[in-house]
């Protein structure tokens, strides 16, 4: 593979690729006939009713999803960046719900001549159901290529620029008025596969609370399905709560996650946004890194002192 020269901002240096990086994101709809492919993959090949089809096209309707092309190519730009960083002419970019698949990129990757893959997805925190249902279907599909090492890089929190990212974004809010409280939040998940997943969130949102001496503070669980038992108190019982204590600005911290998407533009800035506003207090959210060179570096430093290993 070709090199170049890294534009890196000061924060890394190029690498010596001797092994395939495998990008791994989510994935978006693009048009609303991605809507029932896009769900019937993340529900396990379990088709969205006409009406849970009809409530899914409303939210992406209202956080304008069609027309945003910045929202659908999310993926490409974080991929760009991690390049631009590394200094390396391509990283294989895959999803796990849409097209570029995973086995599309595998199959690339082979037919390129790589033997070795290192992989790492965009959110930064393990979970079993999150990120490591990334490694299942990974390990899945190169079940036909034996040939074919992987490693993955499960999670990459605790670099000191996704700290530094989500502090001088929260900073910039002036978090510390006696009135204001800061709502930390990640996604939940079953509460049998917990696992150090709340201890990495809480000792992240520890750091950052501590960079930026925040007053009020807390972590909160958003984007559970209807069913099951999922890990909580969700986002909106913990707003609520600081509501009735006599909050009067409530400022989201969605560290969890790393980009615009439904579960930002409309779970927090809208149905978030309501509960707040309803009380006459005032509802702020720290912006997503999307693909920030800074909060992107983390990612790139935890790639190349892999690579150096």
């Amino acid at each position: 593979m070709s090199m170049k020269r890294a534009v890196n901002y000061g924060l890394v240096k190029a690498v010596d690729m001797k092994q395939a990086i495998l990008l791994l994101s989510f994935g978006t709809p693009c048009e609303k006939s991605d809507l029932v492919p896009y769900m019937t993959s993340i529900r396990h090949g379990k088709a969205p009713s006409e009406g849970e089809l009809e409530v899914l096209a409303a939210r992406y309707d209202a956080i304008g999803q069609w027309d945003n092309v910045n929202l659908q190519t999310m993926g490409e730009q974080q991929k760009k960046s991690l390049e631009t960083l590394l200094g390396v002419e391509d990283i294989y970019l895959a999803y796990l719900h849409k097209p570029h698949s995973m086995e599309q990129a595998i199959k690339a990757i082979v037919d390129a001549g790589y033997t070795s893959i290192l992989s790492i997805v965009t959110s930064p925190f393990y979970s079993v159901v999150g990120t490591g249902a990334y490694e299942r279907k990974l390990q899945a599909i190169l079940q036909e290529y034996s040939h074919i090492s992987l490693d993955n890089i499960q999670s990459w929190w605790d670099r000191p620029q996704f700290i530094e990212y989500w502090s001088s974004r929260l900073a910039n809010l002036n978090p510390t008025q006696a009135d204001t409280i800061c709502i930390f939040s990640a996604h939940s998940v079953p509460v049998t596969t917990v696992g150090d997943y709340v201890f990495h969130i809480t000792s992240a949102a520890e750091k950052i609370a501590e960079r930026v001496n925040l007053n009020h503070w807390c972590t909160a669980w958003q984007s559970a399905p209807p069913y099951g038992e999922w890990l909580g108190p969700t986002i909106e019982t913990v707003i609520e709560q600081a509501l009735l204590e006599g909050a009067k600005r409530i400022i989201c911290v969605p560290f969890g996650f790393v980009s615009d998407h439904v579960e930002i533009l409309y779970d927090n800035d809208i149905l978030c946004r309501r509960i707040v506003e309803a009380t006459g207090a005032v509802y702020e959210r720290v912006p997503m890194p999307n693909g920030n060179a800074l909060f992107m570096a983390g990612m790139a430093e935890a790639i190349k002192e892999r690579i150096n290993k």
